[in-house]
């Protein structure tokens, strides 16, 4: 079994405008993936994107509003267990990456 990193993409716990993360949503999906849930992470709450050493941060235009680490066959697997996440019901969208061993 491979490790993958999820990414959150959308809507944070402290934003003041938008959707934001329902806690007993997420704690559900987290339980939901059993085994699977290596890292259950954080959600964040809030984001800054940082573009280049010479610029300052900035309001990031796909902030990252969380991350988690699954274990999962292959990226089949993977995309398959982060679809049921609760993040797409939040208007948000994922990132997933494999990790190296």
């Amino acid at each position: 079994m491979d490790k993958f990193l999820i990414v959150f993409r959308g809507s944070t716990v402290g934003e003041a405008e938008g959707r934001q993360h329902d806690p007993l949503q997420w704690e559900s999906w987290f339980s939901s993936l059993g085994q699977a849930l290596l890292d259950q992470g954080a959600l964040s709450q809030g984001s800054v994107e940082v573009p280049t050493r010479l610029l300052g941060p900035k309001i990031s235009s796909s902030a990252m509003s969380g991350y988690c680490v699954i274990g999962a066959n292959d990226f089949n697997d993977a995309v398959r267990l982060a679809k049921t996440s609760p993040i797409f019901d939040e208007d948000g969208s994922v990132e997933i990456a494999h990790l190296r061993s």
